[in-house]
């Protein structure tokens, strides 16, 4: 109890949360992690495979585990997820999410003592999760029977309250509903998923004697998802970017591409270009050791200066956050 009550007091006294909001965001962050196939190894396994690697490795038994972004956050476990948990908490998105970012790496270091991964959670764990769980059902109910109380005591007073509270419900079921559309519509993973699909096809629809214009048009197809701030090549690329070796090697002799990378407008400029230089080096570097000429291939980092979209959404910012090649 006392470890995961460190856990608490740490998330809650830097975001200013009160306890029962954060037990709620750590009970369904336990249900989460003992919902996935596999449990908590199989739920750092989604870690790894959003790129997390490297952070995930300082979690386990580390003494100074790395923090994590709430993009890296949303990589791993998805948006609908984390909503949920939110909604659940009685806390807006972007709260719950930096919540559970701050809380994850403290929780999963104290849960892997010695570096060793259990194969499942501890009994203590667990019920802490289902006691909270319970408290909470508990209060709810608690409040249900109030209200029936002073119903049955005849209090006139209370039906425009109650009148009140169910307009205030049907608002906030009705705002919730629109917020759950708005979620499914844009969801990074899917459209990563999606878009190496897409590009995959294309690509093995290339032809003999295709074009360097055909083979930029594939390339382009792509997304390259990056961890926020990071420069390392996700390891759910690796397999894509084996196969743009090989159509670059076929490409017509001659063909030099440029390998632009580009971010959104968050942070500052200069930030962002030495970042997308960067991530352009490392997909240059990657390719050229699939075998690529490195004289075919030339990287450079554009920042946030040639936006394809707005960076007032997440939809904007995630367009906008790509590698790009072009003829030179």
């Amino acid at each position: 109890m006392g470890t995961l009550d460190a856990v608490l007091t740490d998330v809650g006294t830097q975001l200013g949360i009160s306890g029962s909001k954060t037990t709620s965001l750590l009970s369904g962050l336990l249900s989460m992690i003992t919902d996935t196939p596999g449990g908590l190894s199989g739920f750092l396994d989604r870690f790894r495979q959003a790129g997390l690697t490297e952070i995930v490795s300082s979690w386990i038994g580390g003494t100074n585990p790395r923090p994590l972004s709430t993009t890296g956050l949303e990589l791993a476990v998805g948006r609908d997820s984390i909503d949920k948990i939110a909604s659940k908490s009685g806390l807006s998105f972007s709260t719950a999410a930096s919540a559970l970012s701050l809380m994850l790496p403290n929780l999963i270091q104290r849960l892997t003592p010695g570096g060793v991964v259990p194969n499942r959670l501890p009994s203590d764990v667990l019920a802490y999760a289902g006691s909270a769980t319970a408290a909470m059902a508990a209060g709810t109910r608690d409040a249900a029977y109030a209200v029936e109380r002073k119903v049955r005591s005849g209090a006139s007073w209370l039906w425009p309250l109650l009148a009140l509270v169910a307009l205030l419900l049907l608002g906030y079921w009705f705002w919730g509903s629109r917020q759950a559309a708005t979620n499914t519509a844009f969801n990074i993973a899917e459209r990563v998923q999606a878009a190496t699909q897409k590009a995959t096809a294309a690509l093995g629809a290339l032809k003999p004697g295709f074009t360097a214009s055909d083979l930029i048009n594939a390339l382009n197809l792509n997304v390259i998802n990056f961890a926020s701030a990071s420069a390392q090549i996700p390891a759910d690329s690796t397999d894509y970017l084996n196969r743009v070796a090989l159509a670059i090697k076929a490409a017509p002799s001659g063909t030099v591409l440029e390998v632009g990378g580009h971010t959104d407008n968050t942070g500052d400029a200069a930030s962002n270009m030495a970042l997308s230089q960067q991530r352009a080096e490392s997909v240059r570097a990657y390719l050229i050791q699939q075998g690529v000429d490195g004289n075919a291939l030339v990287a450079k980092g554009y920042g946030d200066t040639r936006p394809v979209a707005t960076n007032d959404t997440e939809e904007g910012k995630f367009r906008n956050r790509r590698i790009e090649f072009t003829l030179r």
